[in-house]
């Protein structure tokens, strides 16, 4: 367990969440594997394979524009075998958690999907990091789920706050506050921390639960681990969808201070422009 704990301001709202129940067991399964060295494809076949709709979502997946394989694919042994366990991990925890991310979040003036859809690129873009960054060592499929979770306060905050609240909430935002600072003055915590208690509850690995707290800022003297590469695939993935080149070029900065080369930024950038359009077949599902 780790060793992070959320205020109780956070615990408070996260008490009454009542829409967003644990995540069912295929993906309490898939988690499990994170915290085990030894994952392979047989593992992750059996953890997903007593799940019919999940099967044929990854068969739909796999068969689509987004992987381009030369052939049809008509099992999931066949998926695995094409695609490799990692990568089936990273999209059956993907679809898995569909239904809780692809919500409306009126706070922050998010239609149906738009959240989903910055989640799914944040996570592609964590994975990217993970594996671009040899030297910190992190697990590409770790950082993918980190990455996909980490605005899972917003959900939550649109669910709980009343809709006086999430209206100040969003006038401040239009005003040019962060959402964070926004957050904190109305509610006393922010978004990250109350995704974090969630995951917390629901008992994802601590290093998963410690990245989401702290995704929207660096630590002073942060080193390159899980939460900084969950920052900058944010960050990245927000530069993408909405191109600013004052915030890109900050975010370069930030990179250089830890020890990263500017242009890995400026290349996830265009990378994650780029993925965009292909992601829509996995927001479709």
């Amino acid at each position: 367990m780790s060793d992070w704990r959320p205020s109780p301001q956070a615990e408070e709202l996260v008490a009454r969440v009542t829409e967003l129940a644990a995540p069912a067991p295929t993906v309490v399964n898939l988690i499990g594997l994170l915290n085990r060295p030894d994952v392979d494809q047989a593992a992750v076949e059996q953890a997903v394979e007593h799940d019919p709709a999940l099967s044929a979502k990854l068969l739909a997946l796999a068969n689509s524009a987004y992987f381009g394989l030369q052939r049809p694919v008509a099992s999931l042994p066949e998926v695995l075998f094409y695609l490799g366990h990692a990568e089936v991990y990273r999209l059956a925890i993907a679809v898995s958690l569909s239904g809780i991310l692809n919500r409306k979040a009126s706070a922050y003036a998010m239609d149906e999907g738009e959240l989903w859809r910055h989640s799914l690129l944040t996570a592609k873009v964590a994975e990217l990091l993970a594996d671009a960054v040899e030297s910190a060592q992190l697990d590409e499929s770790t950082a993918y789920t980190a990455g996909l979770l980490h605005d899972l306060g917003k959900i939550i905050f649109n669910q709980v706050l009343p809709i006086e609240t999430q209206e100040a909430l969003n006038r401040a935002i239009e005003k040019g506050s962060s959402s964070v600072v926004a957050e904190r003055q109305l509610l006393g915590t922010d978004h990250a921390e109350a995704g974090a208690c969630l995951l917390r509850q629901w008992n994802f690995p601590g290093p998963v639960v410690e990245a989401i707290a702290s995704h929207e800022r660096l630590r002073p003297g942060a080193s390159f681990d899980l939460a900084a590469l969950v920052y900058f695939a944010n960050g990245i993935a927000h530069r993408a969808q909405k191109c600013s080149e004052a915030e890109a070029k900050a975010l370069g900065s930030q990179a250089e201070e830890l020890g990263l080369q500017r242009d890995l930024i400026e290349h996830s950038i265009t990378r994650a422009a780029e993925l965009q359009p292909l992601l829509e077949g996995l927001h479709a599902l």
